[in-house]
């Protein structure tokens, strides 16, 4: 889908999250590790969405090109922004 972007957001102890956006459908989703969702949101506005990918998902999280992607923290860039 053309309008669903795909992040990951790497925590300080390993763990990684996948983050799906979809500013067309209004939806917000961060999925942990076991493929469980752990936050939904949904009947958001398109700008909401991209406010959120803007200011949050853009200087924290890397994106990624598909949903498969990401499952795997040996693939992923290992830079975490929270540690100095």
């Amino acid at each position: 889908m053309a309008s669903e972007h795909i992040w990951v957001l790497l925590q300080t102890k390993g763990k990684t999250f996948k983050v799906i956006s979809n500013p067309e459908k209004g939806i917000i989703e961060v999925i942990n590790e076991k493929g469980e969702i752990l936050i939904r949101k949904t009947n958001l506005s398109k700008r909401q969405v991209e406010t959120v990918e803007r200011n949050f998902l853009l200087h924290i999280a890397k994106k990624l090109n598909g949903r498969d992607h990401g499952k795997s923290p040996e693939n992923s860039d290992t830079f975490d922004p929270m540690i100095i």
